[in-house]
């Protein structure tokens, strides 16, 4: 199987990875708040749910992309499989650091630094602990996309290969079908 970078199931990769592209300079350059704010945000497990999340979204075109290309619907078991390899080659190649270093890069550019300490301070409190969840519910899908894009030739290399190793059935029919 080969996903092709332009191809209509990469689309949401591109939503789900822009992000890793190299951090520019702020304006304030970091602060300690900043990487304390970028680690709250990724705190308690909504890393974990951000990521699966987002897996979860990037992988609904690539099954629709294997089933076009199939001529059929892919089986339960392909289709879990085909997610399972999703999430662990986004994890892979999308580490925490990188979301992290660009959460610093993005807030940077937008608070002071004064309100930077000030947002840290609030999101020690319980009502900034719930807002810290809200927020990361909220703003999944796009932090995806822009993570997504600027890792895209490197996701889609060790996708096709998981792909290939895992389900090699799968693939063989792939290779038997024409692109359309």
């Amino acid at each position: 199987m080969t996903i092709e970078p332009l191809s209509a199931s990469l689309v949401i990769l591109s939503l789900a990875v822009a992000l890793l592209a190299p951090a520019q300079a702020a304006g304030q350059g970091e602060s300690r708040e900043a990487k304390e704010l970028a680690s709250l945000i990724f705190s308690s497990g909504q890393f974990d749910q951000f990521v699966t999340l987002g897996a979860r979204a990037g992988t609904f075109p690539v099954k629709a992309s294997l089933e076009r290309r199939l001529g059929r619907q892919l089986t339960d078991d392909e289709s879990r499989r085909v997610g399972e390899i999703f999430l662990r080659v986004f994890q892979e190649t999308i580490p925490r650091s990188d979301f992290e270093a660009h959460t610093v890069d993005l807030i940077t550019r937008y608070y002071s630094q004064q309100e930077l300490k000030e947002l840290v301070a609030f999101y020690y409190t319980p009502l900034g602990q719930k807002a810290l969840r809200f927020t990361s519910v909220s703003t999944t899908a796009k932090w995806v996309q822009q993570m997504t894009a600027a890792r895209e030739h490197e996701f889609i290399k060790r996708f096709n290969a998981e792909f290939a190793r895992e389900l090699p059935m799968l693939n063989q029919g792939l290779q038997q079908k024409p692109r359309q």
